[in-house]
């Protein structure tokens, strides 16, 4: 009896990890249709860290620049999610890492599907998006370094004035 209690104690582990993996995939899964396309929608709020939402809205609501590409009312987290505009990205989850206790990494891939019942366009193109565990719930906090990329961009607005 000794020795099964053993085995179970040291086996219960490896059971654990396994549904822990497959809940954050899941979970990472979810997060990311918050990932903004042509808009933050305000409900996101609630699935990304602070930091991370406030250097999107930031920058969504920055002024605009006449070029192609910018952040704000250009879309230009249309070229990281869709590469163009006008259709719907169908995320899958390659792969999940948790890194600590409360922080992970997921490698995402993500196709385009121009309209419902056709098939999604290409292989699509993989990123990562970083996760933070934030009293006890799994937030989004960054995807492919956009966190910073919206913080410099509001910064050197800010100098330019």
């Amino acid at each position: 009896m000794k020795r099964i209690l053993i085995l179970a104690c040291l086996l219960l582990p490896l059971v654990s990890c396994g549904s822990k993996k497959e809940d954050l995939t899941k979970t990472a899964l979810e997060l990311c249709q918050y990932i903004p396309d042509h808009v933050l929608k305000p409900e996101a709020k609630e699935f990304m860290t602070p930091e991370f939402f406030n250097a999107l809205d930031a920058a969504f609501n920055a002024p605009v620049e006449e070029e192609e590409g910018m952040i704000g009312d250009n879309e230009w987290l249309f070229y990281f999610v869709t590469g163009n505009g006008g259709s719907t990205p169908i995320y899958s989850i390659k792969s999940v890492t948790q890194t600590s206790e409360d922080t992970a990494t997921a490698v995402i891939n993500v196709k385009d599907l121009w309209e419902e019942g056709t098939e999604p366009i290409g292989e699509g193109a993989d990123y990562e998006i970083s996760l933070v565990r934030v009293n006890g719930k799994w937030l989004l906090d960054d995807f492919d370094g956009k966190k910073a990329e919206c913080i410099d961009y509001v910064k050197s607005l800010k100098n330019n004035e």
